[in-house]
């Protein structure tokens, strides 16, 4: 079991409103409650205490900022509004750390090398026992306990058990991480912008070191490059190419003695770049962003891959180096009958190294890098003809990544597999079109809609990877033998190397199709509200409240009045004195139909008794919202006809919302349901209470 505590301080400084720091402080502790049975053999050999665990206090500070300038170009949403800022600029810098689980011991307290530890037999080449798997099958007990002709009687066969330590300076990964973002309006106001950029320093980061291993240079292999192997010859069964790696330990006593280090590192930063529209659109928006990555990071052999010492610190690209995404979204409202979300992404390869699929060094770990041969195959006609056909043959990306290399032990994560795509699709229904009440809500959801279209249009035995990971087959190599006399491994050529073709994947990306029925039970958002304020001083504790009051909440039905914040702002919009006078007209005009339609009804609901019918008053309520509605998409299009396109893109979207005639037929009788939420798209939902005056009554109260 594995206990944790954390303390966390921090602060805040406010020079000013437009400029703050944030600053804390965060300390994290571990301690397990076992560890591993000491074995003082692996101490006396190896100097390492296997039963010492990694309990550990960490601290890690932080500081961040913030900073705002100048004035948004968009107006206040309402009265008393305030206005954005022109931009915002925001960053930090912390040591964020990671803490170990309780698994992160369960190796070594199963493998001390000790009698009472976990056991292992392992046979090699010649020492496999030829199975027998029917006969397995029906009776465990024939399974064999020892490799063919005995367990110790050759060096191909192995009981020596494994050994699993952590080194005494290990700490669990830790990073310091740094960030700036700037965040604003771009373009004339079109667009908001959203650029960053993110560096990280990640130390350390956890490897493994087999401390049994002997870097002793037995021979070299002159057909790879003098690739070095560290066992004899004959420890290599010249039928499999299998290598025994025996002659490559400190002490035939032990297996792999492998130590928990923490001395890798990593480095990453990111470019981003996120752009959306303003304006509130109920037909159509969108978003699209692009990032950079560069991920590099030092790694040894072991944990890894290898071309000759796995001892060896090497840097290159991380295994996760996708250097290039473009992610988007869009929403698309179709003739009012339905909302349709998609979002995706485009992404580009990730790295990966051309393997042998064996151990050749005899470190024994079976990652060793392949040798690129060229069309000769370096005086093997059967090898050099199989590579010329794989790279008349493979992609291009193969093809130039092993070009490039040909004649040496390939890179570390030298190539790079195919652009790959991702997407989600949502189809929602407009209620109101399709007859059915508001509160009901008709959604069809498709996960990977691309493995869909591939499928559709190509047929499962055709498909071309839509919507699928790019996993390329990294084995380049498959080891078939070995000859003594020229010191060369004999090979066979995948000639799938670096495919990522799906019908070879034993892992896909499902299309999945999901559909929802949603239906609001109980009084809707609006009821609720009014029936609450109508009930003080009825059947709830209070003070009626009176017509006067009733009217500032209800004035409206809770409906913004576009026109009146427009006016409020002429100056910073800069309208004309024949824009201000139309807009003041029509305003007028709006406010003399609105008070014809409330004024009845305010004085019903003042006049209301104790006991009253809440469901009528609910009726006349909603009527006059809907009254309010109508009157108001009628007057939209000749507000948005006043204004210019740049007046029209300094309106914020809850003003611009409201001279949107979809968006005010979707709250025509309320929010309940979809309501707003219908016109989210990709910018955000743009959702209004309509119980707003709610809260002027919170402040007289």
């Amino acid at each position: 079991m594995c206990s944790s505590d954390l303390i966390s301080l921090g602060d805040s400084y406010r020079k000013s409103n437009a400029f703050q720091v944030q600053y804390g402080v965060r300390v994290d502790g571990n301690a397990f409650d076992g560890h591993p049975d000491r074995n003082p053999e692996v101490e006396q050999l190896f100097g390492l205490r296997n039963d010492q665990v990694p309990n550990r206090v960490y601290v890690s500070p932080r500081v961040g900022f913030s900073w705002s300038y100048g004035t948004a170009a968009q107006i206040g949403g309402f009265e008393g509004a305030f206005r954005g800022p022109r931009a915002t600029v925001r960053g930090g810098l912390g040591v964020f750390q990671n803490m170990p689980g309780v698994q992160s011991i369960g190796s070594a307290m199963d493998n001390t090398g000790l009698p009472s530890a976990v056991q292992q037999i392992a046979c090699t080449g010649v020492a496999v026992p030829s199975p027998t798997w029917g006969t397995y099958a029906t009776n465990p007990g024939s399974i064999p306990g020892a490799c063919a002709g005995g367990s110790t009687g050759s060096v191909f066969a192995n009981t020596a058990p494994n050994v699993n330590v952590f080194s005494p300076d290990y700490v669990s990964p830790r990073s310091v991480r740094g960030n700036l973002q700037w965040n604003g309006a771009v373009l004339d106001n079109r667009f908001n912008g959203v650029f960053g950029v993110t560096w990280s320093g990640n130390m350390n980061q956890a490897g493994t070191l087999d401390r049994n291993f002997s870097a002793t240079e037995r021979f070299a292999l002159a057909s790879e490059g003098g690739r070095p192997v560290f066992v004899q010859r004959t420890s290599i069964d010249p039928a499999t190419g299998v290598v025994a790696s025996r002659d490559a330990r400190v002490s035939p006593l032990f297996n792999r003695v492998t130590e928990n280090v923490s001395d890798l590192q990593s480095a990453s930063w990111q470019l981003s770049a996120t752009l959306l529209p303003i304006n509130f659109n109920s037909n159509f928006s969108w978003t699209a962003s692009y990032v950079y990555t560069n991920v590099r990071e030092r790694a040894r052999g072991f944990g890894a891959n290898t071309a000759g010492n796995p001892l060896s610190f090497e840097w290159s690209r991380s295994n996760f180096d996708s250097r290039h995404q473009l992610q988007y979204s869009f929403f698309y409202n179709a003739w009012d009958w339905v909302r349709i979300n998609w979002n995706g992404s485009f992404r580009s390869g990730t790295p990966f190294t051309p393997l042998a699929g064996a151990d050749l060094n005899g470190d024994g770990a079976f990652n060793d890098r392949a040798f690129i041969f060229d069309g000769t195959g370096g005086g093997d006609a059967a090898l050099g003809a199989a590579m010329t056909s794989l790279l008349n043959s493979a992609p291009s990306y193969v093809q130039s990544c092993l070009r490039k290399q040909a004649g040496t032990v390939a890179g570390r994560n030298s190539c790079e597999g195919p652009w790959t795509a991702t997407a989600n699709l949502s189809v929602s229904f407009n209620p109101v079109k399709l007859r059915l009440p508001q509160r009901a809500t008709v959604t069809f959801g498709v996960s990977n809609p691309l493995g869909g279209l591939d499928l559709l249009l190509h047929g499962s035995d055709k498909l071309h990877g839509w919507g699928q990971p790019a996993n390329p087959d990294q084995n380049l190599l498959y080891v078939r033998g070995f000859d003594p006399v020229t010191n060369r491994y004999k090979y066979d050529v995948n000639q799938r190397f670096g495919s990522a073709n799906p019908l070879f994947t034993p892992f896909r990306t499902p299309v999945v199709v999901t559909a929802m029925m949603r239906f609001d039970l109980g009084p809707t958002r609006e009821e609720q509200a009014l029936v609450q304020q109508l009930n003080i001083g009825r059947r709830n504790d209070g003070v009626k409240l009176n017509e006067g009051l009733l009217r500032a909440i209800y004035q409206g039905g809770g409906i913004v009045n576009p026109i009146a914040t427009i006016l409020r702002q002429s100056d910073t919009l800069k309208l004309t004195s024949r824009q201000a006078d139309s807009l003041a007209t029509m305003n007028r005009r709006y406010t003399i139909r609105i008070d014809s339609v409330w004024t009845p009804v305010v004085r019903a609901f003042a006049a209301l008794p104790d006991r009253y019918d809440e469901g009528g008053a609910y009726v006349q309520y909603k009527r006059a919202r809907e009254a309010t509605v109508d009157i108001l998409k009628a007057l939209a299009p000749q507000v948005k006809g006043v204004l210019n396109d740049s007046q029209r893109r300094m309106l914020p979207a809850l003003v611009t919302s409201y001279l949107d005639p979809l968006y005010l037929a979707s709250i025509r009788s309320g929010t309940a349901g979809a309501g707003a939420g219908q016109f989210s798209g990709a910018g955000g939902p743009i959702v209004m209470p309509a119980g707003a005056g709610m809260q002027t009554v919170t402040i007289v109260r």
